[in-house]
């Protein structure tokens, strides 16, 4: 029994051995990425097709949509030929690549401003506003990504799986939310259930193009260690190389540090907006000198900005009418601006309150009365 155990393991294990570790070789590799590099006509119809339901799907708040443009999107594949043409020091393909990104960056945005002007998109929900404040999360994950994406070029049974690189990492999408920045004027509507902010465009255009930048540098650098580990690269020609996109890396991760505080400190404070939606008043810090006041209202909607530790709140109130007067009003105003700075150290902070009246009629009828 014992030495059947071992034989069915050992040729299963032998099989597997087999397929992971079989590589694609070189020559083959290098000529797929000299085709991948090349800016043709049905890489510019798919990408202006990804556009196109890339930006339709964030104006229209649909996430569904948006994946949909992810999987159809093809700029992840002259990246990946660029990382390729940095390992083997590759100069031909390195600026062929690079040529076809830069296009293909300008198409889609260009064509997101487009639509965005057509459209007259003027409101900023939560599937264009997630994608303006990248922080190393984000970076994290287009390296994981790379890593995914590059070695499943190495291996012929494994290419299935570069259609779920690419949602992973979402380089299209950031692009067309920086285009539909571009089609806003300075004052635009940012709506988030009830609540809404105005005088966004330029944060948005700029946040989303930081984000693919992310997208881009972790992704070439990720990709060329990848190559150079496989060995189709040496790291004695490449090595210049490998130190430029380290340097890009190490910059870029300055504004996306900061970015992972002001992310971490908007989870904290929004923490607390959750347990007083939950109704868990006596959780809720910010109203513990009067908890009996604040059962009987209810908060709608809240949202918490962050940016250079600088916090933004908006608060959706609803209760009974002169049940919140402005001195109940004031003293929440005090209590939020004192927790924020003492407990998450912010600097500044803007609040913004507003309370929904509501009347309540109530009818007792008895028998024999006339409704």
């Amino acid at each position: 029994m014992q030495s059947l155990f071992q034989n069915l393991f050992g040729s299963l294990s032998g099989e597997w051995k087999l397929n992971l570790e079989t590589q694609v070789p070189r020559n083959d590799l290098y000529k797929s990425r000299i085709a991948s590099s090349r800016p043709t006509l049905g890489f510019f119809l798919l990408l202006i097709c990804s556009a196109v339901i890339a930006t339709l799907g964030l104006i229209s708040n649909s996430s569904a949509v948006v994946i949909g443009a992810m999987i159809v999107a093809p700029l992840m594949d002259p990246i990946l030929s660029l990382a390729f043409g940095l390992a083997i020091s590759n100069n031909k393909l390195v600026k062929r690549s690079a040529i076809t990104v830069i296009i293909g960056v300008i198409t889609v945005i260009a064509t997101a401003t487009l639509l965005g002007w057509i459209l007259d998109a003027s409101e900023v929900n939560r599937e264009i506003y997630s994608r303006t404040a990248p922080n190393l999360i984000d970076l994290g994950i287009a390296v994981a990504a790379a890593i995914a994406g590059s070695f499943t070029l190495t291996r012929d049974r494994l290419s299935n799986s570069i259609a779920g690189v690419a949602i992973a990492v979402a380089l299209v999408p950031p692009l067309c939310v920086c285009g539909i920045g571009l089609s806003m004027g300075k004052e635009v509507i940012a709506v988030f259930g009830r609540g809404s902010v105005a005088g966004l465009s330029n944060q948005i255009s700029e946040g989303s193009f930081l984000l693919f930048l992310a997208n881009l540098i972790g992704i070439t650098f990720a990709s060329l260690m990848m190559f150079l580990l496989q060995r189709y690269g040496s790291i004695r020609r490449s090595w210049r190389n490998l130190l430029a996109w380290l340097g890009l890396l190490g910059l870029l991760c300055i504004p996306l540090a900061s970015s992972l505080h002001d992310f971490s400190v908007r989870q904290n404070i929004d923490a607390e907006f959750v347990r007083f939606k939950a109704g868990r008043v006596k959780q809720f810090k910010m109203t513990e000198r009067n908890p009996y006041l604040w059962k009987k209202v209810k908060l709608l909607y809240s949202n918490v900005r962050v940016i250079n530790n600088n916090a933004t709140i908006e608060l959706v109130l609803t209760a009974q009418e002169g049940l919140i007067t402005q001195p109940v009003v004031d003293d929440l105003h005090h209590e939020i601006i004192t927790r924020s700075r003492k407990d998450y150290g912010i600097d500044a902070i803007s609040i913004n309150i507003s309370v929904i009246p509501n009347q309540i009629f109530k009818y007792n009828i008895t028998k024999g009365q006339q409704s």
